[in-house]
């Protein structure tokens, strides 16, 4: 069985972008079509990830192929040409005016969160309940508020009383730093404009805020709490 989640673009004068990414429903990873052609970039030695754990014996990179999935739509793209974007889900249906830049990085995030790669793993319970276009406040409060969800089920499950703190958390987005800066290499190979390479600058910028949040200043949080 699979989940749906599509997204539209529509722009001036130009045939609607349609795009459908399909997600196992259980482990909510996603599943790239069977019969796409893989480019080149896409096979794992092409700019590997200087931490990337799998071995000699995968031939290809599994962010890579998703993204290739549906990367053809967007290689022509400037990162400023205006568009409506629309996101369908299971649960609901979100559509805003914004650029292709913003667009493919909503894109981007939840492809890579959700293509196997190990180093992005982490995000896929994020990716299961899939916000497009949150600003830097939204994606601080669900991943510092998921993290600790986490920590606090598996004690339950374990008996355990392990104290809660973000030093994995930190580790996990240190990790997706270096493999947001190989991906873009990759991409560089695919793509002829710059709204793709624009979209990880963006997604590697998010994933930067959430760690200057955990010394216990959680400066962009401040304002969540009050409420009176």
């Amino acid at each position: 069985m699979t989940q749906q989640i599509i997204y539209k673009f529509f722009a001036a004068k130009e045939e609607v972008v349609h795009i459908e990414l399909d997600f196992d429903e259980q482990t909510f990873q996603i599943q790239p079509r069977k019969d796409m052609e893989k480019p080149g970039w896409a096979k794992l030695s092409h700019q590997k990830c200087s931490n990337c754990p799998l071995g000699d014996d995968v031939e290809w990179c599994p962010t890579a192929v998703a993204v290739a999935d549906f990367l053809p739509h967007f290689t022509e793209k400037f990162s400023y040409e205006k568009t409506v974007i629309e996101v369908e889900t299971p649960q609901r249906t979100i559509i805003t005016k914004s650029t292709f830049q913003t667009g493919i990085a909503s894109l981007l995030g939840l492809v890579c969160a959700t293509s196997g790669c190990p180093h992005t793993k982490f995000l896929r319970p994020l990716a299961r309940f899939h916000l497009p276009f949150a600003n830097e406040q939204e994606t601080v409060f669900r991943s510092l508020a998921a993290n600790l969800l986490r920590q606090f089920v598996e004690n339950s499950h374990n008996g355990g009383q392990k104290p809660l703190n973000f030093d994995e958390l930190n580790r996990n987005y240190a990790q997706l730093s270096i493999v947001n800066g190989f991906l873009a290499e990759r991409l560089r190979d695919g793509v002829e404009r710059d709204a793709a390479l624009n979209a990880v600058i963006i997604l590697d910028g998010l994933a930067l805020i959430t760690p200057e949040n955990t010394d216990g200043s959680f400066e962009d949080l401040e304002d969540v709490f009050v409420v009176e």
